[in-house]
């Protein structure tokens, strides 16, 4: 198989020629470069990454510098999307009306470089699984705009305010997803987004909240992509399992990313309630990577893959970014054992489920 053709089996439910892999972001490619022996451009070839990521770049002007920090803005006017801090400015903190929301110079869809990313797909198109535009939230962008615990009180406290932000970020994703598959076309298989909206201990805010506010909003960017024939990969960190069942519901394929330490539930429960709905991504715990022997992360590694893989259904990796302080032999013991998985080289005790120790131990 290729590439392609191997992660969307997997996603369909179907057995592929080997266990699939992929990851989200590998922070030490020229660390693997170096280890390896290869340029870093060859490092995800080598190891058999089947996945590729792709997004269209933001072509208008950007914001001016911000004059406290220096430091550039982007096109929805914040300082920068995953960083919450004080230190940031929040355009929308302290707004009191609808009006003032609607006012707000919300950045254009059509400002992207949609054919710099037709051009990519396709020429990567027959070989990787390509997904994207990946990292367009709602939930986050709106905790980017008024500040995250500002979000989360105007959620309860004024909620119109709230859900006037989050459908105006939710009109410009569902037209960027839009003119972005429509560029790519059949190269692009993949609707891919996220958004983060728990923490390992469970949601940022209660599930009836979640289900007034982000669940349509998300419909409606699925639906974009179920119209025009994409399987749906949806990133989302944490313990998201109360609202897991909700999200099969408005049509995601696959979950990512899986981290198993995070869930109230084992690997083989989850695969059970969820698994016949359900692709997963991830599962390796990325925690617990600079800590581990190699051999400790081929054995997690096979039992992830013992559990999650099971009838298919499964893409091994790494459940969030391998981080600079992840060796090198980690993170190749990883892929490597997940690329020579065969049912024969089962190492894991039938039935053993995995378990981890404090980090360092």
């Amino acid at each position: 198989m290729t590439s392609r053709e191997r992660e969307l089996a997997a996603i369909r439910h179907q057995l592929p020629d080997r266990i699939p892999v992929d990851r989200i972001s590998i922070e030490i490619l020229p660390e693997l470069a170096g280890h390896l022996g290869i340029a870093p451009e060859r490092v995800e070839d080598e190891l058999g990454i089947d996945g590729r990521l792709l997004a269209p770049g933001f072509i208008a002007p950007a914001g001016e510098p911000l004059a406290a920090t220096d430091e550039p803005g982007d096109e929805w006017g914040t300082a920068a999307l995953q960083d919450y801090g004080s230190a940031h400015r929040y355009p929308l903190a302290g707004v009191a009306s609808v009006a003032e929301v609607e006012r707000y110079p919300w950045p254009n869809p059509a400002d992207y470089d949609y054919e710099g990313c037709a051009r990519v797909a396709r020429e990567w198109g027959a070989k990787y699984a390509l997904r994207g535009p990946y990292w367009k939230p709602l939930f986050c962008r709106v905790a980017s705009l008024f500040g995250l615990e500002e979000a989360l009180v105007k959620m309860a406290a004024e909620p119109a305010i709230f859900e006037a932000a989050i459908e105006k970020v939710t009109d410009h994703t569902a037209e960027l997803c839009r003119r972005f598959l429509a560029a790519c076309g059949d190269s692009v298989p993949i609707l891919c987004l996220g958004d983060d909206f728990a923490t390992q201990r469970g949601l940022m805010m209660s599930p009836e909240h979640w289900r007034r506010f982000i669940k349509p909003c998300l419909a409606r960017v699925f639906e974009v992509g179920k119209r025009m024939g994409k399987a749906v990969w949806f990133h989302s960190c944490g313990d998201v399992t109360a609202v897991l069942g909700d999200l099969i519901d408005i049509g995601i394929d696959l979950w990512e990313t899986v981290q198993l330490h995070a869930l109230p539930m084992t690997a083989r429960e989850l695969k059970r309630r969820f698994g016949k709905h359900l692709a997963f991504f991830g599962g390796v715990n990325t925690q617990r990577l600079p800590f581990a022997t190699p051999d400790e992360v081929r054995e997690e590694t096979v039992r992830c893959i013992e559990m999650l893989g099971e009838g298919g259904g499964y893409i091994c990796g790494p459940d969030h970014h391998i981080k600079p302080d992840v060796p090198p032999e980690n993170a190749v013991a990883l892929f490597r054992a997940a690329t020579v998985f065969r049912r024969e080289s089962y190492t894991a005790q039938e039935g053993r489920e995995i378990t981890y120790p404090p980090h360092g131990g």
